[in-house]
């Protein structure tokens, strides 16, 4: 059985990493630890792993950490070990690499990626256990057969041609003119009768053990066999003396290891290559560069490294399948090294990165060679009957002579490389020094935002959302804001992007939602029956029962169903239909209302309307802002409240900040509305004050009729 451990801290990543490892064959066994610690208590010699996942982040001790103590182990210092951590960690990726791991993938986890790269490690641990066996194998064959030339050089010349033909391995025995006084079965069965002398090479180690009267260290050797075949053997030489004779004669014993060097070849070009394009892997560019830039350093002979990533490319694998994403990697290879046939190193990093070193003159030299890789782009690439567009986005850093590292100038081009994807794809970008000071920024804010989701430090304000014909308040949409210890108020714009970028979205929703739904039952006990909105992340439905988080959070709280409402945005709802449809159907049936928002800004499809329970449109504010500017914003507006009224689906208005702008909105007929205009999302006590000061009304208690799903109408 070959074993795969599991590690990590989160029950729901265990149980998918343990189902898909156990796809890889019938040969699995699959061990689940929670922690570091636990791994570690259970490995030893009955239980030692053939690969090791393992997250990044975890507490007590990181994937880093973990990994190092793995290596430190006898028996871990080959395993494959692979550092699950998320899109952007590019320092915790180094550190892990630093620390002995094998290879890394991207949170949230492609299952089909994870399959590939673990049945290619798996296949690795194979062979470095066969190599290991082998050499163990070989040892003991060698062992065997300096045994047997003691027991042969006690006794006569026949007993001794008897046990050496039965050793595998070649033994002859040549005199001072190089001409052989025996040879054993094993060696005429891979040379023939060849009885002349050897090579040049083998003469002078003769000549030199009959000199000294010392035997050889052990040596490789490459040689023809009778039937012209290259094989590999290891061989050592000893002085052999006749007593009968007084002659001196050289004893040569050599193990054929042609198997054993054809596995580590394998294995070398497992580990130094791409297997899907043949290009060198980052194992191969670190060894490469790492001595360019030795060899470099205070010659004045400066090179470009460009980071390559791929625009469009996870659409190819989800719209064509991973196959065309594979054939079209394979074809980015080949175009590649055609345009570059002067390039130092082309190297696939995995996924759809790739490094190109080049040398250049100066700074001017790496944009034209930038400029033309770009290029190289222009022309869709055919896959079969496809033709299919897809640019780059490349990142530039310079070696000048300094004291640039491998890590640093990987670091330097992969920032870089970000900020071409940032300023609109299909272009380059150089590395400066303020990009690795937002970068450094940017890290920090991310700590300290996985800090703040552990401590809860956060905050929901309420935004009220006003019926336009009676001016009453008929709801409020929660919105985060994250209340630093030192009590500084962060608005959701500086920390929502990271927050999804890193998949903290996630803990921050569930927080989000329970808060909301504990607020609102404790309005609605207050005797202010509001109806609370929370934005669900689309990440949600991909990695947690959403149905299940939201009846959890209103049997804890106590909440009446029909005072809550889950926005959520159309790219969400389109990305997971088969998950999100059957889930948000049995949510609208308990009474839980459902509202697309930034309606108007996603997919154009509209199919989704008609097949899902929504209740609400929230039209995008974008559109808001623009109504005295532009006829198109305006049109749209007319089109999705026309939409709404035909699908009998109530639309609002978000975003209205000016007395104008309502007034159009009303003369539309739009019956609901949000923004500055009526009131600044605010905390629940500010909420409480302003409707108990007559700033807000809220609509007089009277029964509400049911809708077409049996729940009331909020």
């Amino acid at each position: 059985m070959r074993l795969v451990a599991i590690v990590d801290d989160r029950s729901t990543n265990r149980t998918i990493f343990a189902r898909l490892a156990m796809t890889l064959g019938s040969d699995i066994q699959v061990e689940v630890f929670a922690t570091p610690i636990e791994a570690l208590d259970w490995f030893g010699d009955d239980n030692i792993p053939d690969l090791i996942v393992t997250d990044y982040k975890m507490p007590l001790m990181d994937g880093a950490a973990f990994t190092a103590r793995i290596r430190s182990l006898g028996w871990g210092q080959d395993l494959p070990v692979i550092v699950v951590t998320a899109y952007e960690d590019r320092d915790y990726r180094l550190n892990a690499l630093e620390a002995g791991a094998t290879d890394f993938l991207l949170s949230p986890v492609d299952h089909t990626e994870f399959l590939t790269r673990a049945r290619n490690l798996l296949q690795l641990s194979w062979h470095r256990r066969r190599t290991r066996v082998r050499a163990v194998q070989l040892e003991q064959e060698l062992e065997s057969s300096r045994q047997a030339h003691a027991e042969t050089l006690r006794g006569s010349r026949d007993k001794l041609l008897q046990v050496i033909d039965t050793v595998p391995a070649m033994v002859s025995a040549t005199d001072a003119n190089g001409n052989y006084i025996f040879a054993n079965k094993f060696h005429a069965r891979v040379l023939g009768a060849r009885q002349g002398p050897g090579s040049a090479a083998s003469q002078l180690r003769d000549r030199q053990v009959l000199e000294t009267g010392l035997p050889t260290a052990r040596y490789e050797e490459t040689i023809a066999d009778r039937y012209g075949m290259e094989r590999v053997l290891l061989t050592s030489k000893v002085p052999l003396h006749d007593d009968a004779t007084g002659q001196r004669y050289v004893l040569t014993t050599s193990l054929d290891i042609t198997d054993r060097k054809k596995a580590e070849w394998e294995l070398h070009h497992l580990a130094y290559y791409d297997q899907l394009t043949g290009l060198p892997s980052r194992s191969k560019l670190e060894v490469e560069m790492q001595a360019m830039v030795g060899q470099r350093r205070g010659e004045g002979l400066p090179f470009a490294f460009l980071l390559l990533d791929l625009d469009r490319f996870k659409g190819v694998n989800d719209t064509q399948g991973h196959t065309v994403g594979d054939l079209l990697l394979r074809k980015v290879a080949v175009r590649l090294r055609t345009a570059l046939p002067h390039a130092a190193i082309i190297a696939r990093l995995g996924g759809d990165e790739f490094a190109i070193v080049h040398d250049i003159a100066d700074a001017a030299a790496a944009a034209e060679l930038a400029e033309r890789i770009v290029g190289i782009f222009a022309r869709p690439f055919v896959l079969g009957e496809r033709a299919m567009n897809v640019g780059a986005s490349i990142g530039v850093t310079l070696f000048l002579d300094d004291d640039a590292t491998f890590e640093t100038l990987l670091k330097h081009a992969d920032l870089a490389m970000y900020k071409a994807k940032n300023e609109g794809r299909c272009r380059y970008a150089f590395f400066d020094a303020a990009m690795e000071q937002a970068f450094s920024a940017a890290t920090e804010l991310e700590q300290a935002l996985g800090n703040a989701v552990g401590n809860e430090e956060f905050v929901l304000h309420y935004q009220p959302e006003i019926d336009l014909r009676s001016g009453t308040v008929i709801g409020v949409e929660a919105l985060i804001r994250w209340m630093k210890p030192d009590g500084e108020l962060i608005y959701p714009g500086r920390f929502l992007p990271l927050a999804e970028e890193t998949g903290l979205i996630v803990p921050m929703t569930v927080w989000s939602l329970r808060e909301a739904c504990r607020q609102a039952a404790q309005w609605k006990c207050d005797g202010m029956p509001l109806r609370v909105a929370v934005n669900l992340s689309g990440v949600l439905f991909r990695q947690h029962d959403v149905y299940q988080l939201v009846t959890d959070a209103i049997a804890e709280t106590g909440l009446d169903p029909a005072f809550l409402e889950l926005e959520l945005t159309e790219t969400a709802l389109i990305e997971n239909p088969e998950v999100a449809s059957p889930q948000l159907t049995a949510l609208q049936q308990m009474g839980v209302s459902i509202t697309i928002d930034d309606f108007g800004t996603g997919y154009a499809s509209l199919n989704y309307l008609t097949k899902l329970p929504i209740r609400r449109l929230k039209i995008d504010s974008a559109f808001i802002r623009e109504i005295d500017s532009s006829s198109g914003s305006r049109t749209i507006i007319k089109a999705i409240l026309a939409l709404g009224e035909n699908l009998g689906i109530k639309v609002i208005a978000e975003g209205i900040e000016r007395e104008d702008q309502l007034r159009w909105l009303e003369d539309q007929n739009c019956q609901e509305a949000q923004g500055f205009y009526f009131g600044r999302p605010v905390s629940p006590e500010r909420l409480r004050a302003a409707i108990d000061c007559g700033a807000l009304v809220l609509p007089a208690p009277t029964p509400a009729l049911p809708d077409a799903a049996g729940t009331p109408e909020n």
